[in-house]
C-alpha cells in the first residue's frame, strides 16, 4: 500500500472494520481481517486506534450514526403510522442491523465502552422515534395517549422484546409477522385521528 496520511489510513481501517462488522458481526472483526480488507499492515491499527477494541467500538458507532441518518431521511419521506413503523422494523437490506444489535447487546455487559455506545445508540433511536411521533401529532395524523417520549420507549421495548423472542425461537422470526404485530400496537398506541390506518 502506498503512503497515506494518518486520517486517510484511519478511515481506511474504520471502513474495513465496518464492512466486516456488517457482513459477519462484531466479534468477527479481527486485526487480520481488517488488515486484509483494508490492505494495511496489522500494526497500523494500534498506530491509529488505542486497540482493536477501540476500532471495533468506533466502527459500531459509525454504523449507528449511518442508521440514524437513514432514519432521518425516512422521517422526511413517510408520515404517521408508516413513518413510526419504518423506524422499528429493519428493511431486508438492513437485516444485519438486528443481528449486530443483538450481538452488541450481549457483549456490552462485559465492555463499558461498548455499553456506553449501545446506550447512546438507543437514545439516538428513541429521539428520532419521539420526533416522528410529535410530527404526526402536529400534522393531526397521530394521537398520543401518553407523551411521545414514553410511547417511543414502549414501542422500542416491544420491537426489541419481540426480536429477542424470535432470536430464541419462542415466536417466529418472520419479518412479515413482526411488521404486522408492530403495526397493530402502533395503531393502538398512536390511534390515527381521522384515517382508518
Amino acid at each position: 500500500m502506498g503512503y497515506l496520511k494518518a486520517d486517510a489510513r484511519a478511515d481506511l481501517l474504520l471502513n474495513a472494520a465496518k464492512k466486516i462488522m456488517k457482513s459477519q458481526g462484531f466479534a468477527a472483526v479481527t486485526a487480520r481481517k481488517v488488515a486484509l480488507e483494508s490492505g494495511a499492515a496489522i500494526g497500523h491499527i494500534n498506530r491509529h486506534f488505542t486497540s482493536l477494541g477501540e476500532l471495533k467500538c468506533q466502527a459500531f458507532l459509525a454504523i449507528v450514526h449511518e442508521k440514524a441518518e437513514r432514519h432521518k431521511v425516512t422521517r422526511e419521506t413517510l408520515s404517521g403510522v408508516e413513518a413510526v413503523l419504518s423506524l422499528l422494523v429493519d428493511c431486508k437490506e438492513e437485516q444485519y442491523m438486528s443481528e449486530l444489535w443483538r450481538e452488541v447487546s450481549v457483549l456490552a455487559h462485559q465492555d463499558r465502552s461498548l455499553q456506553d455506545i449501545l446506550v447512546y445508540g438507543l437514545n439516538l433511536w428513541h429521539g428520532i422515534i419521539s420526533e416522528t411521533i410529535t410530527d404526526g401529532i402536529n400534522q393531526n395524523v397521530l394521537r398520543c395517549h401518553d407523551t411521545a417520549s414514553t410511547t417511543a420507549w414502549r414501542l422500542m421495548a416491544l420491537a426489541l422484546g419481540q426480536d429477542s423472542l424470535a432470536m430464541h425461537g419462542v415466536v417466529g422470526g418472520d419479518q412479515e409477522q413482526l411488521h404486522s404485530d408492530l403495526l397493530h400496537i402502533i395503531r393502538l398506541e398512536l390511534l390515527p385521528i381521522e384515517s382508518g390506518q
